[in-house]
């Protein structure tokens, strides 16, 4: 089995995804939140001189401007956050963001030096307003606000971001696990198999050494058949009736009339169902290997379907002696059943029989 392999999860600020910009979601969220928070604060704005006429000339365009200042500061917290994972990619998260706090409260107070006239100019009348040197106190406090409100929100976009990925790690080593599991199962159904079978094929080769030479070309057929679901999780009940009767034929060879079995299976179940790939051969084998097969009592299996299930029916004549490991093979299944759907695998025994009930499965399954 080949497992995708994952993407590493990182923490703090090693983030390779950042970069080329047009391919990240994250770069493309950030600056989302750019948006996002320029249009709050414009708004914001526009409030606070409303209520207070605060500002004497220009309310609505000194509003737009405020708003689009900081989506400024946040396109540079942008680029530096992907310039910093560019040149150092391999420093410590905590230096990587001590550089990129500072830079950022850096960039950002020289921003707003340079646009402060113009922020004059749409506040008060020509000639009202502070000088530069009188508004420095007030520069340095509205760069600390407007920065550390910019890295407040692209810090929780990241958190989100990290919480995504990791969440998808998780989904992704889960599913491999699952599959490792159900591949293990699947694995355990040949040699299950081909234990039974050659240990039939030897006594059949004591006794009749032309019945045995028929029963090995069935089995060979049998294994080429089956190679085409070996891999498969579900099989559809087309080709799981297809490989049950090859091994009926194989049976039929070694036990004649004291094997009885009939499938009756509605035809649109047959075309459109699915089923783990081996369960209904394996609950057939099942029956075989656990009950006296003879012509004197012979052994009935009947497979038949019930409100949306498949009923594996036997009468019960238990052997006295079993020449293999009991109860793998029901286990095996009923694991499967867990890996592949929430519906139980349904066994019932009295004095006269023994059944066994799966689901027939959707092709969602079949392509989940």
């Amino acid at each position: 089995m080949s497992v995708s392999r994952p993407f590493r999860v990182h923490s703090g600020e090693e983030l390779p995804y950042l970069y080329p910009m047009k391919a990240s979601p994250l770069v493309k969220d950030l600056i989302r939140s750019c948006w996002l928070l320029a249009a709050i604060v414009a708004v914001i704005a526009f409030m606070f001189v409303y209520i207070f006429q605060s500002v004497n000339t220009f309310p609505i365009l000194y509003s737009l401007f405020v708003g689009l200042r900081i989506f400024l500061q946040g396109l540079v917290n942008i680029f530096i956050l992907i310039t910093l994972q560019k040149l150092v990619p391999a420093a410590p998260a905590k230096r990587k963001r001590l550089i990129r706090y500072a830079a950022g409260y850096l960039v950002v107070f020289i921003f707003i030096l340079c646009t402060t006239p113009l922020e004059q100019y749409l506040s008060f009348p020509a000639g009202s307003g502070r000088s530069i040197k009188e508004s420095l106190p007030s520069i340095l406090y509205q760069g600390i606000m407007n920065n550390t409100l910019v890295i407040i929100v692209q810090n929780l976009v990241i958190l989100r971001h990290e919480k995504t990925t990791t969440d998808l790690e998780n989904s992704r080593l889960k599913a491999a696990n699952l599959e490792s599991a159900n591949l293990l199962l699947r694995q355990q159904i040949h040699p299950h198999f081909l234990f039974n079978a050659l240990s039939a094929l030897k006594g059949l080769y004591k006794s009749d050494v032309h019945a045995g030479e028929a029963y090995l070309s069935h089995l060979v057929n049998f294994l080429r058949a089956s190679l085409t679901e070996s891999q498969a999780r579900v099989s559809s009940l087309s080709d799981e009736i297809r490989l049950c009767n090859d091994y009926l034929e194989m049976q039929k060879i070694r036990f004649e009339n004291a094997l009885v079995c009939t499938i009756d299976l509605p035809e649109q179940v047959i075309t459109k169902g699915f089923v783990p790939s081996f369960s209904i051969q394996s609950l057939m084998e099942n029956a075989i290997k656990h009950n006296e097969v003879t012509e004197s009592s012979p052994l009935r299996i009947r497979v038949f379907y019930e409100h949306g299930r498949i009923i594996t029916e036997n009468n019960l004549q238990t052997r006295s002696y079993i020449d293999a490991p009991s109860g793998r093979g029901l286990m095996n299944l009923m694991e499967r059943y867990k890996l592949l759907s929430t519906e139980e695998v349904i066994i019932l025994q009295d004095k006269e029989k023994f059944s066994v009930s799966i689901k027939v499965l959707s092709d969602e399954v079949n392509h989940h």
